[in-house]
C-alpha cells in the first residue's frame, strides 16, 4: 500500500511538469490526427512526442554526457601527485542576498568540494579560484571571491587562497592562471572542474605550457545514467533535457575554441 502511494505520487508530480503536459498535450494532438487521417500532422507531432519521450524520458543523454566524464574518473585523489598550485574552474554558485555567505549553491559546486579536498590532502599548497562577476543591485563583485570568503570565515584551511581576475570563459582563466603561474614559478597544476567539461579545459591550460593534472568531479551523466530506472521515468523530465544540453554545449564550445586556436 505504502509503495502504491509512492508510485502514485512520483507520477502523478511527474504528470504535471511543464515538458510532461507538451508531451501529453502532443500525444492527444497526434491520436487525434491519426484517427483523422492527417497523416502530414500525425507524423508531426508524433514525431515530436517520440522525441521528447527520447531525450525526457530515457537514459540516452546520460551516456552521452557520461562518454565526457568518464575518462575523468579518479578512484581515489590520495593517488593524485603533489603539484605547484590547485586551480578551481568557476561556474559554481550564485550570488544571493539570502544564501549563507552570499552564496546559491549550483549543480557543480562539487568542483568546490573536491579542490578544497584536495587541499586537505596536500596535493597543493595554493588553491587559485576562477569565474566571473555577479552584479544584483547594491552588489557587484567576482564570483570567485565568494567561495574565498566562505572558506576564510569557515576556516577551511590555512593554504593561501587566490582569486584570479575576472574572467569570461575557460580561456580567460587559462592565461590568468598562466600569468600567476609565471610570477610564483609554478609548472605544474592540478585542474578541477565539472568532468563533462575536463576535455576542453585541460587541452586550453595545457596550451598555456602548464603541467596540467586533471580532476574531474560533478559526475551529472555518470550519476543520472547509473540510477535506477522506474517505470515513472518513462514520463518525460527536465533531467535528460539538461544533460543533452550539456553535451551539445561541449562539442559546440571544443569546436568554437578549435576554430579560435585555444586548443
Amino acid at each position: 500500500m505504502h509503495y502504491m502511494m509512492y508510485f502514485l505520487s512520483k507520477t502523478v508530480g511527474s504528470l504535471f511538469e511543464p515538458i510532461a503536459i507538451l508531451w501529453i498535450l502532443l500525444l492527444i494532438a497526434f491520436i487525434r490526427s491519426w484517427i483523422n487521417k492527417d497523416k502530414k500532422q500525425a507524423f508531426f507531432t508524433g514525431f515530436l512526442a517520440f522525441f521528447i519521450t527520447v531525450i525526457g524520458g530515457t537514459k540516452i543523454s546520460s551516456y552521452l554526457l557520461s562518454s565526457l566524464e568518464r575518462p575523468y574518473i579518479i578512484e581515489d585523489l590520495n593517488n593524485i601527485p603533489q603539484c605547484d598550485a590547485i586551480v578551481l574552474l568557476g561556474g559554481t554558485h550564485s550570488f544571493s542576498d539570502y544564501g549563507v555567505n552570499s552564496m546559491e549553491l549550483g549543480e557543480a559546486f562539487d568542483r568546490v568540494i573536491t579542490a578544497v579536498e584536495l587541499v586537505r590532502l596536500k596535493k597543493g599548497k595554493p588553491l587559485l579560484i576562477g569565474g566571473g562577476e555577479y552584479s544584483s543591485g547594491k552588489h557587484k563583485g567576482l564570483s570567485g571571491q565568494l567561495v574565498k570568503d566562505w572558506i576564510d570565515n569557515w576556516e577551511i584551511t590555512d593554504s593561501p587562497v587566490y582569486v584570479l581576475d575576472y574572467s569570461s570563459n575557460t580561456r580567460d582563466e587559462a592565461m590568468h592562471t598562466k600569468k600567476l603561474a609565471k610570477e610564483k614559478g609554478w609548472g605544474k597544476i592540478i585542474l578541477v572542474t565539472s568532468a563533462s567539461h575536463m576535455r576542453r579545459a585541460e587541452a586550453v591550460f595545457s596550451k598555456t605550457g602548464l603541467e596540467v593534472i586533471p580532476v574531474g568531479s560533478d559526475f551529472k551523466g555518470i550519476s543520472s545514467s547509473q540510477s535506477d530506472y522506474r517505470i515513472y521515468d518513462i514520463i518525460p523530465g527536465t533531467g535528460g533535457f539538461a544533460c543533452l544540453g550539456n553535451y551539445l554545449h561541449e562539442q559546440i564550445g571544443w569546436l568554437y575554441y578549435k576554430l579560435r586556436g585555444w586548443l
